[in-house]
């Protein structure tokens, strides 16, 4: 049974090469001015990628009304923008795959 986690699986556009996929979870690693995503995020997220992996990442606030915790990384300014590049552009370094 466990043989299925280790065998490729189509999802949308994506072809996974494997079935274990990384689930969201809230890191509070962003910058304390302005909530970025920082290179200790891309570092995070860059760690747990493999080749043809997905990883959702966090619950990302879409404005500022919507920051519920300190040090969340938000995607509604520039900057924070920016930031999940650095994230996204390590995690495609290493082959996987990352959705917010």
């Amino acid at each position: 049974m466990t043989d299925a986690l280790f065998t490729p699986l189509a999802l949308g556009p994506l072809q996974l090469r494997h079935r274990v996929v990384m689930a969201p979870l809230t890191r509070m690693r962003a910058s304390p001015d302005g909530n970025v995503p920082t290179a200790l995020n891309a570092r995070y997220y860059a760690q747990r990628a493999s080749p043809g992996g997905l990883l959702i990442a966090e619950a990302t606030p879409v404005s500022w009304q919507g920051h519920g915790h300190p040090a969340v990384p938000g995607i509604h300014t520039d900057a924070q923008q920016a930031g999940w590049k650095l994230v996204t552009d390590a995690v495609h370094a290493r082959g996987g795959f990352i959705y917010l």
